[in-house]
């Protein structure tokens, strides 16, 4: 295998724990983004045996820092196990990996697991060592040297999409996750903010914004004792609200009410936070993305590009070996921000909650539902005809394109997704959502995201029941203290560090993205997210969206799926599923993360 997991074991003595290393400034996060490539310690608490060294280097590229890559001894059906933990757990995926062996052993003796099936680690780790199975480095030696030869000297990019780097970034701030994440050729999955509870030893001070540590730190302490101190009272509020008696089971109106409370907290959570994240990107975008991270003007993401770089080099040398720092990149970010200073604009005022305006739309492709139409009869008919013949005969005749529209989407399952030829056309959108739907909405990655630099100075939402409830009020008052300390200090940062002030907000906060997508995606973000089981927030905005779209698309919106509702049906369905599955599983249902 590429990795060489010989040498790893033997230097094995030089890995020191994490508390060993000595110190660099009076930061802990200068000294964690030494050690551990970000701003968090190492999620395990706890120092490995040899044994589970071993294993855990057979299959991971280092033990003792916050972003490694899985080596080519681990299959993708694992890998994606490990990975999908992420959204339901505070472990790391060494952990979890270790967690397995565990789970073995307690198969075995609850009698479902005979002998020849239980391997502990200590058994793994002899089979390690032996060097049983088939050793497969002649063969990856000779795939290096092709791929090497080929893709980088004679720019063969195109083999690169075949190779797949898969990494774990953990203990990174929120702030960062969306440049990490800005590869669109990726597959990622991170932390939920609906099941994981979030703790105050998760709150960073960002290294080069030293000078303002004692006050991002008491700003991060007051954020997160609202975050703390509102959940009791959430928690009670939601088990009024939501009626018990049409619930099946305990355990599925137990969990609806976590995740609403989850939802509603959340609003007070920092980009701060630290977070993990599971990422997969094809070869080729990962050393486009890690030269422009390693490009950026921010410590914490040139850390973590240089740390993909190394741990990705350990697993794809040769496709990797010539990543460098983009110049190109850091002369833009330098020379817009010039252009700027010629452009004087009037300042908006910032809003309170949910502006009418919260999604516009910028574009919209002139007689978008005839361009759909020709395409689709341009695809199914054996003839030599141009698509144009095809598009003047729908633009002169609205009953072909109702009835083009009726035979490709009437009979569609629920399943079933919008056909291809439904791509044609374009719609832009502007969208002035909190940031915490931000992150949510931005998971649609075959869309095009282009967010303003975050901000606190435009305003904020409030989560969902807090504007208008009274037994929210306190709520609300904590939610308008927090953000107003926060656009305090978010400016101050602003203006000495302006590339950096994006670190100082709150979820609560508003954020403005020109969001592009095509016909067929607009169909299944609008199905999607519209669902009772959504959070609020993008719920709502999505609403919106299709409400605008309706008069553009009258005849596509009649085959659209949207769920104009405002109950909880859909969240408790989803929850009464859950727990039966859960239940088949042998799990515990009440069991959230």
């Amino acid at each position: 295998m590429s990795f060489c997991y010989l040498e790893a074991i033997k230097h094995l003595d030089t890995i020191k724990h994490i508390n060993a290393y000595p110190k660099k400034n009076s930061m802990k996060e200068g000294d964690n983004l030494l050690k551990t490539n970000t701003f968090g310690a190492v999620l395990e608490n706890q120092e490995f045996t040899e044994e589970e060294k071993i294993v855990l280097l057979y299959f991971f590229t280092n033990i003792d820092k916050n972003i490694y890559a899985a080596t080519d001894a681990m299959p993708n059906s694992l890998w994606a196990l490990l990975e999908g933990g992420y959204s339901r757990s505070h472990l790391s995926m060494r952990m979890r990996f270790l967690n397995i062996f565990e789970e073995i052993q307690k198969d075995y003796d609850e009698g479902k697991l005979g002998r020849e099936d239980l391997i502990t680690v200590a058994e793994f780790s002899n089979q390690i060592k032996s060097g049983k199975g088939l050793n497969l480095s002649y063969f990856l030696g000779k795939a290096e040297q092709f791929m090497r030869k080929w893709a980088v000297q004679y720019g063969h990019d195109s083999l690169k999409d075949s190779d797949v780097v898969r990494f774990a970034i953990e203990n990174v701030s929120q702030w960062s996750v969306s440049p990490i994440e800005e590869a669109r050729l990726g597959a990622y999955q991170e932390k939920s903010t609906r099941y994981v509870e979030y703790s105050k030893e998760s709150l960073i001070t960002p290294s080069d914004l030293q000078e303002f540590e004692p006050e991002i730190r008491a700003w991060n302490d007051l954020l997160f004792t609202n975050y703390e101190l509102s959940k009791p009272l959430v928690l009670e509020f939601i088990r009024k609200k939501i009626d018990r008696s049409t619930f099946k089971t305990e355990a599925a109106f137990d969990r609806t009410v976590s995740a609403k409370a989850f939802d509603i907290i959340r609003y007070f959570l920092p980009a701060t936070a630290l977070t993990s994240l599971g990422v997969v990107w094809p070869t080729r975008e990962a050393e486009r993305h890690i030269s422009r991270l390693m490009s950026e003007s921010s410590a914490e993401l040139r850390a973590v590009g240089r740390a993909l770089l190394e741990e990705g080099k350990k697993v794809s040398p040769g496709l990797l070996s010539h990543v460098l720092v983009n110049d190109y990149q850091i002369s833009r970010l330098k020379t817009l921000p010039l252009v700027h200073k010629n452009i004087l604009l009037v300042k908006p005022q910032a809003s309170l909650g949910r502006s009418s305006d919260a999604a516009k739309i910028i574009f919209i492709t002139p007689h978008i539902e005839a361009y759909i139409a020709a395409s689709i009869l341009f695809r199914h008919k054996d003839s030599i005809n141009s698509y144009t013949d095809y598009l003047n005969i729908c633009l002169n005749n609205k009953l072909i394109v109702e009835q083009t529209f009726k035979a490709s989407f009437e009979k569609r399952g629920k399943f079933d997704a919008f056909p291809l030829d439904s791509e044609v056309g374009s719609i832009l959108l502007e969208i002035t959502v909190d940031y915490g739907a931000y992150r949510d909405l931005k998971r649609h990655r075959r869309n095009l995201f282009l967010r303003a630099p975050l901000t606190a100075l435009d305003g904020f939402e409030y989560p969902e029941y807090v504007a208008e409830e009274p037994e929210l009020a306190e709520i609300k008052m904590r939610v308008e203290v927090c953000a107003q300390k926060t656009a305090e200090l978010h400016l101050r940062v602003k203006e000495k560090y302006p590339q950096l002030a994006g670190y100082i907000v709150m979820f609560a906060n508003k954020q403005k993205m020109l969001w592009q997508m095509d016909p067929r995606q607009l169909v299944y973000v609008i199905e999607l997210r519209t669902t009772p089981a959504g959070h609020y927030s993008y719920r709502t905005i999505c609403q919106n969206i299709f409400k605008l779209i309706e008069s553009h698309l009258p005849i596509l919106s009649q085959y659209i799926r949207v769920d104009l509702s405002t109950g909880e049906e859909g969240r408790k369905k989803q929850e009464e599923n859950t727990v039966d599955k859960l239940k088949v599983l042998g799990s515990n249902p009440h069991r959230i993360s």
